[in-house]
């Protein structure tokens, strides 16, 4: 019997490739499955996760990633295309994370790391950089005296290099929808969003001073040379 879902590993992810011509749920089902069956296998790891050879919808990427973590114990961190540059990109990140990630919330001079998404009006101040391998939910703030940085979606606000005009700092997520930014002595008020809903970014994104003004633009292996 043809096997409707098969599962490759990349560096910190997995790859699900999808038959194009099963009906939706009978992917769900087999993806259950072997999920249930390997999560032993698997283990407690912190992934990102990636779809080939099927166009799917977000909702059905959602489905598919929360039937994952329902049936193993997996944490999936995003939900990522499957671009060369960005998965080189993605790797450089986690291991400028997990070389500091000794507890929950590790603290020391240079860099606080936080897992786990800030939700229900949830605040964190910190005078080192700071890493969130989570979101940071819609009325949930997050201030830094350097750098932000958030492996997840940023919808609410942030702040970064609070003492000086913080020319030298960057806030930068995964997703960048957030509520409001302050670099230094500079605020940045994003468009206000689509009644839509939130538009799903392809590419990390960040937010520096640039010419006395906040601006945001794809996240670079250049700017993490800063953080």
């Amino acid at each position: 019997m043809k096997e409707k879902v098969r599962i490759k590993s990349f560096p910190k992810g997995l790859t699900l490739l999808l038959d194009d011509q099963a009906p939706f749920d009978d992917l769900l089902k087999e993806v259950a499955e072997k999920f249930r069956e390997g999560k032993n296998f698997f283990g407690k790891e912190t992934v990102a996760l990636s779809f080939s050879g099927r166009k799917l919808s977000d909702e059905e990427e959602l489905q598919l990633m929360d039937c994952i973590q329902y049936n193993c114990y997996l944490k999936i961190l995003c939900i990522v295309e499957k671009n060369p540059e960005q998965e080189k990109l993605f790797m450089k990140i986690l291991r400028l994370a997990e070389a500091r990630m000794l507890f929950e919330v590790d603290v020391d001079q240079e860099v606080q790391v936080f897992r786990g998404s800030l939700q229900d009006g949830e605040e964190l101040e910190t005078p080192t950089d700071v890493i969130i391998f989570g979101d940071v939910a819609a009325g949930c703030s997050i201030v830094s005296e350097k750098n932000v940085l958030v492996l997840g979606s940023l919808y609410g606000k942030a702040a970064a290099g609070f003492h000086g005009d913080g020319r030298k700092h960057m806030i930068a997520a995964m997703e960048m929808t957030p509520e409001s930014l302050t670099i230094g002595d500079f605020k940045y008020e994003p468009p206000k969003r689509s009644k839509w809903g939130k538009k799903k970014k392809e590419a990390f994104q960040v937010a520096r001073i640039q010419e006395d003004a906040i601006v945001v633009e794809e996240l670079t292996k250049e700017h993490l040379r800063d953080f």
